[in-house]
């Protein structure tokens, strides 16, 4: 009996090996497809050529699903890959139907596992580039792979609770993949394998916070709501634990009490008893989809914590300016939100109004600044008081950027609606993707053209409210990404923050516009498409009219001559800029340096292309 046990764990821990290296060489490929082979002529997707030398493995696949033979040249290299996806892809969302193969020059076809794809479209890149190979970025992909593999073993697949913030907690762990256009994206530098499962949202992990006391001189705090941070704070620790004239209390993610606990810094803080260790305390919290933001459905406030954890491109740990940027953000949507409101009621702002940390003032600047920054602590407002009732929140990703799981979810979602006699699911589907574009779109591109406020909505950034099926409402979150343009708002009108805090959350226009235009059609709308419109390339167009005929009712409602430039040119099929993650993770680069590389925009080749005056 243990035998036959443990032949089950065994199995079912190399299925999800598999699946994590076929699912990493799925969005591996389809950035370097987006990014480096289509823009340079390297790759062909349609009928296969040269029959007598391809993989019978491939003939099948083509047999059996109707697809094409997605071809790829990798000229430096004279090495060729070739595989079967389900048809042409417009802006490159490819699904795979055969495995993947590599034809070196003089040699035969060979079947690939992510190891080896991953180091031919790096050699590739390298020998591009003129660069050394990037042993950082394989170790990532690697790190990815693994993470991968242990959430696939660990994670739940029941359907979401009736509860909605329940099910909203279940919509945030559920991410089996993450990025679709990211080389690693399930990367987490730092967390070994224990921790990963202990901390990571996907294995529905729970966990208390881990509290410090710290002596009130040392407070660092802003808030815009009635009370100061620390006392909010207070307000909601476990029982048996409180502040007092002397001592506030600084709540940290578990993993990240233990790395400071590590620190020559907060130890000398400690032995001399300017903090103090009070250790795991209270009621669980659950990790949402970013690892270090955590929620409690009884707590009012998201608590966003700093996280020493290197998360895709990223140490997640909350800069100084970025604590201050985020109040800064609240206090200018806390001046649209009567004009947000009335144009949009079903848009809800989730604001960061306060944040709380420590300053030990030793003199030692560097040191100074990794406790500030370490103990770096962000309000997040919660759902009381902004969901409408009957609503369920969902997280965005875990229905449009989660693959198969996802697209699994979806259609759960669309199978529930209430349909009336002669709608097809097609047409329901139509009628939802509509109201959820109207719902996300009108307001962002409002707030941009309107006022200078470049929201990031991406797929891990916005919520969906849902009740009986139907989209209800729209949130809308995460002040980090949140950027002002420049333009709009000089220093005059950002005086209560300091130059650096100015400077991070400036933008100019143009790349504000393409910083909303990536997040909000590429990342979202073209990955919500392609799950919607699986296999469906009829609905898959529908839904391109669908974010058309939005752009056209925008501009009626709420466009003026700047929204008109920019609508014109997407009608008339300007490409969209598309993050280069691949590139930008090749070269190293600090996230907010990251290039955009033009996508294929299905709006110029759709029927019925208005010009606006």
């Amino acid at each position: 009996m243990h035998s036959h046990h443990l032949a089950s764990a065994i199995d079912a821990a190399t299925l999800a090996q598999q699946e994590a290296g076929r699912r990493s060489m799925e969005t591996l490929l389809n950035c370097y497809c987006r990014e480096v082979a289509a823009p340079e002529g390297q790759l062909s997707v349609g009928p296969l050529f040269g029959q007598s030398d391809s993989p019978a493995a491939v003939h099948l696949a083509l047999r059996g699903s109707g697809g094409r033979a997605l071809h790829l040249r990798l000229p430096l290299t004279g090495e060729r890959v070739l595989t079967v996806v389900d048809d042409a892809c417009a802006t490159g969302n490819y699904r795979y139907r055969s495995p993947m193969y590599c034809k070196a020059p003089g040699r035969p076809w060979a079947l690939l596992d992510w190891q080896a794809l991953a180091g031919r479209l790096l050699r590739e890149l390298a020998l591009k580039h003129e660069q050394p190979a990037n042993d950082e970025l394989m170790q990532q992909i690697a790190d990815s792979v693994a993470v991968t593999a242990s959430v696939l073993n660990h994670a739940r697949r029941e359907r979401f609770s009736s509860e909605p913030l329940q099910a909203f907690v279940e919509s945030e762990q559920s991410l089996m993949f993450g990025h679709p256009f990211h080389p690693a994206p399930k990367s987490r530098q730092g967390l070994s394998g224990e921790d990963m499962r202990r901390y990571s949202p996907e294995t529905g992990a729970r966990f208390a916070l881990h509290y410090f006391a710290v002596r009130r001189e040392h407070l660092l705090q802003q808030s815009v709501l009635a009370e100061p941070c620390d006392r909010v704070v207070a307000a909601h620790a476990p029982d048996g634990i409180a502040a007092d004239d002397d001592f506030f209390l600084l709540p940290v993610h578990p993993w990240q009490a233990r790395h400071l606990l590590d620190q020559p810094a907060v130890a000398t803080a400690l032995a001399g008893d300017r903090m103090r260790d009070l250790g795991p305390q209270g009621a669980d919290f659950y990790p949402t989809s970013s690892i270090r933001t955590l929620f409690h459905p009884d707590t009012p406030y998201f608590y966003k914590c700093s996280l020493n954890v290197r998360i895709t491109n990223c140490v997640r740990k909350n800069a100084i300016y970025e604590l201050e940027g985020a109040l800064q953000v609240t206090r200018v949507l806390r001046g649209l939100g009567p004009q947000l409101r009335a144009r949009f009621p079903n848009l809800a702002v989730m604001e960061e109004p306060a944040f709380l940390s420590a300053d030990m003032k030793t003199g030692d600047a560097r040191a100074d600044k990794m406790i500030t920054e370490g103990f770096g602590l962000i309000l997040r407002h919660g759902f009381a008081g902004l969901l409408q009732p009957g609503v369920t929140p969902l997280l965005a990703g875990a229905l449009f950027g989660n693959h198969v799981y996802g697209e699994a979810r979806l259609a759960e979602l669309l199978d529930a609606l209430p349909r009336h006699a002669g709608t097809s699911r097609e047409d329901a589907a139509e009628s939802w993707f509509s109201r959820y574009v109207g719902e996300l779109m009108h307001p962002v591109l409002y707030c941009y053209f309107a006022h200078g406020v470049i929201f990031e909505p991406h797929l891990q950034n916005v919520v969906i409210g849902v009740a009986a099926g139907e989209v209800r409402q729209v949130f809308l979150r995460d002040f980090e990404g949140v950027k002002l343009v420049q333009e709009r708002f000089g220093a005059e009108r950002l005086d209560a923050i300091s130059a650096r805090a100015r400077e991070a959350l400036w933008y100019d226009a143009e790349q504000g516009w393409k910083r909303i235009a990536y997040c909000l059609f590429v990342n979202n709308f073209c990955e919500a498409i392609s799950q919607i419109g699986a296999g469906n390339a009829a609905l898959q167009r529908r839904l391109w009219a669908v974010v058309r005929d939005h752009l056209h009712r925008y501009q009626n409602q709420h466009g003026d001559d700047a929204s008109a430039r920019r609508i014109n040119a997407l009608l008339a099929g300007e490409a969209f800029p598309g993050k280069a993650n691949l590139i930008n993770r090749f070269f190293k680069r600090a996230d907010r340096a990251s290039g955009y590389l033009p996508v294929n925009n299905p709006l110029g080749t759709l029927a019925e292309r208005r010009a606006w005056n």
